[in-house]
């Protein structure tokens, strides 16, 4: 009896230690308790050096575990030496309680807590969709990057661009090169981008280019923020808000979509360059719907032509569109309020008001108007200028109106009545129409010496002139007056009612449009030498 138990005793201790090697073989060795990435489960363990050395292999229904985060796949790699391992198929990453991270390949670092995800690779935050071919994603610092194309969907926008980074605990992206961001209003382009995923802002840090998808607005920017949501920008550099006939730029600009408004603040200048005019100021406002825009504070209105340029500066410049006009929906109305003075090579005025209409060049001018040709000066309590080409213009002077030419210093040849029609050639009146209290006041000449003065009135006049010299005055009907010797003259024969010389007024150049100091005046151009009023 004891020889059998001792036979029987011998194949059970083979056995066991058979089993026991079996075990050791097909168990994870014991290094992957000491990992800090705790395998939760795994529907079978091998491993075999052949295939790859220090590894378990984990197949079927394989999940990780790593502090907050929970990883799974379909099999994986698990190194016995350090705390990384390799998964394969339906990579699953749920990160707290809003990430998660998809891929059809995975490697993890556990010692750096990096995941590096490749091929059909999903990350889902909130709100927030990105896909992209490879990403890596640190797990300590929930920041994920990608160098090799990207696409982000949320509510509104669609991003893509060539590298990308994302803030999860910011909810922010930086987006580089090739940037995209396609909304249902708008498409905007630029190479560095930052966007926040919660508020669905888009940060502008370098040249960007926003353009409307059913309006013809262009915003261009290098600086500034753009709400997707709202539909409000706010831009700092280089800023400009473009459509088909208008630019508006600023050192700040501020635009909203939805209404079509747009603001500039700081050295702002609204060009229409349909037009060819642009005005400048410290403040302008211009809506891409109502095409309406005003300018204001220092504001200069410039107007460029073929052969002269039109400068003028008022409190404040506005543009409407001329709905008047069906052929030409482009043409203007500008008008200036407060303050009025304008400068051309060959014509000069001021006035309290203005209205300039572009489709046949008509000036309006209300409130005190005055107006300089060469030495002409017109005046009257509403002028009408009309430029034309071929010459004549056409001046129209309107209720006390008064035309001054002056001989020399002191001497004046006048015209007045309740209504004047001049006609100017180059610059210079040629023909004076004069309507009800007709009167006139001009210097008898012989070979450059004056031998006297006459003095008339009638109901109506009609004067030709040639160099401030009348060739020819016709009355109706025959006038009432007196010629004077020039001997005989006494100072109050020498004015008509109502006379006054403004010369002093006549802006003198460009930069002799504002209320000028002392200073600027010096910076303003050459001193001319006016002649003196004999008011």
């Amino acid at each position: 009896m004891r020889r059998q138990k001792k036979i029987a005793f011998f194949p059970l201790l083979f056995l066991t230690a058979v089993v026991s090697l079996f075990i050791q073989a097909v168990k994870p060795q014991d290094p992957i308790k000491k990992q800090r990435v705790d395998i939760d489960n795994a529907d079978l363990y091998t491993y075999d050096a052949a295939i790859i050395k220090n590894a378990n292999r984990l197949i079927g229904n394989v999940s990780f575990r790593r502090n907050e985060a929970l990883m799974y796949c379909d099999s994986a790699y698990s190194y016995i030496d350090s705390n990384r391992f390799i998964a394969f198929g339906h990579v699953h990453i749920v990160q707290g309680d809003t990430i998660h991270l998809y891929g059809d390949k995975m490697f993890y670092n556990g010692d750096l807590r990096l995941a590096q995800l490749t091929k059909n690779v999903k990350l889902i935050d909130k709100s927030i969709t990105l896909t992209t071919e490879a990403l890596d994603f640190d797990l300590k610092t929930n920041v994920g990057y990608y160098n090799h194309k990207g696409k982000i969907i949320d509510t509104a926008n669609v991003l893509t661009s060539i590298t990308g980074k994302y803030y999860s605990n910011d909810n922010m992206f930086f987006f580089k090169d090739s940037v995209v961001l396609t909304n249902k209003d708008f498409i905007l382009r630029a190479d560095t981008l930052k966007y926040n995923s919660k508020t669905e802002t888009a940060f502008i840090v370098g040249p960007t280019t926003i353009t409307g998808t059913k309006k013809d607005g262009v915003l261009y920017s290098e600086r500034g923020w753009y709400k997707t949501k709202q539909n409000l920008a706010e831009l700092y550099k280089a800023s400009k808000i473009t459509n088909k006939s208008q630019v508006l730029e600023g050192d700040t600009l501020f635009y909203d979509r939805a209404t079509g408004n747009g603001r500039g603040r700081h050295r702002v200048t609204l060009t229409d360059t349909t037009n060819k005019v642009v005005i400048k100021g410290k403040f302008g406002v211009y809506n891409e719907n109502t095409k309406r825009a005003f300018v204001t504070d220092s504001a200069m209105f410039i107007q460029y032509g073929k052969k002269d340029t039109l400068y003028m500066h008022a409190d404040t410049l506005l543009t409407i569109p001329d709905t008047s006009n069906v052929e030409r929906k482009d043409d203007k109305y500008f008008m200036a309020y407060k303050n009025v003075r304008f400068y051309k090579i060959d014509l000069q005025g001021r006035c309290d008001s203005l209205g300039y209409r572009m489709k046949d060049s008509t000036l309006l001018m209300f409130y005190d108007p005055v107006l300089w040709s060469q030495q002409d000066q017109m005046a009257a309590d509403k002028i009408t200028f009309v430029s034309k080409n071929p010459d004549p213009d056409i001046a129209r002077l309107e209720n006390s109106a008064f035309i001054v030419m002056c001989e020399d210093s002191v001497k004046f040849n006048q015209i007045s009545g309740k209504l004047i029609v001049g006609q100017i050639f180059d610059s210079k009146l040629r023909v004076a129409d004069v309507n009800g209290n007709a009167q006139t006041l001009y210097y008898l000449k012989d070979k450059n010496k004056y031998s006297g003065m006459n003095r008339l009135l009638s109901s109506k006049i009609k004067l030709h002139l040639t160099e401030n010299q009348i060739d020819s005055i016709r009355f109706y009907p025959k006038p009432e007056g007196k010629t004077f010797p020039i001997k005989e003259l006494k100072p109050e024969d020498t004015k008509l009612d109502g006379f006054r010389w403004r010369i002093t007024e006549k802006p003198i150049n460009q930069n002799d449009l504002y209320p000028l100091d002392e200073k600027r005046k010096k910076n303003a151009g050459p001193v001319i030498t006016r002649p003196a009023s004999s008011d």
